[in-house]
């Protein structure tokens, strides 16, 4: 079963374990160059929990896709940063286009009004996802500079993003489910 929710902190393993379990190819998509294992890990460490969001798609209680949703108000006043992940065997399948939906449904509801994403030039699922929520392209070099415009937030977008959110938090629980009832046995 697979479910999608905002990851805390203390799941920060999860995400890292994510990144590194990333083939060469998506991880080089991911971080619009190569990066090594030990990038990875400090990047994971040194998030800023205060002014980054991570969406995940758990499946078995495992990260297997994440959204980075980073806001920054002294830098960019009223906008986000937005990276991607979704292993080979999940991609295909929607789970990027749930990611970022929700995502930019987050970013609306902080006040955010663009979200901003850069991916390669070769990478016609992002390029074709951007377009999918009205992203404008503009090629930089070997990159494309991706902007989304996002609507004001209204109270149904907040409902939502509340029953989204205690969904997932049902959805941890029954993920770990098992693992309490072997303690217990």
């Amino acid at each position: 079963m697979s479910a999608i929710r905002k990851l805390l902190p203390a799941e920060r393993g999860q995400y890292r374990a994510h990144l590194l379990r990333l083939d060469k190819a998506d991880r080089y998509a991911r971080f619009t160059g190569t990066v090594s294992d030990e990038v990875i890990v400090q990047h994971c460490e040194s998030l800023d929990w205060t002014r980054t969001t991570l969406v995940g798609l758990f499946d078995r209680g495992e990260l297997r896709g994440a959204v980075e949703l980073c806001f920054d108000r002294l830098l960019w006043p009223g906008a986000a940063e937005l990276a991607i992940s979704v292993e080979k065997g999940f991609q295909g399948r929607g789970a990027g286009a749930t990611l970022v939906r929700r995502s930019l449904a987050i970013a609306a509801n902080r006040g955010i009004g663009q979200v901003h994403m850069m991916c390669l030039s070769d990478n016609t699922r992002m390029r074709a996802l951007s377009r999918r929520f009205g992203g404008r392209l503009e090629r930089d070099g070997g990159e494309f500079a991706i902007t989304i415009d996002l609507p004001r937030p209204s109270q149904f977008s907040l409902a939502l993003e509340a029953f989204e959110d205690g969904a997932g938090a049902v959805n941890a629980v029954l993920d770990s489910l098992p693992a309490v009832l072997k303690i217990a046995a």
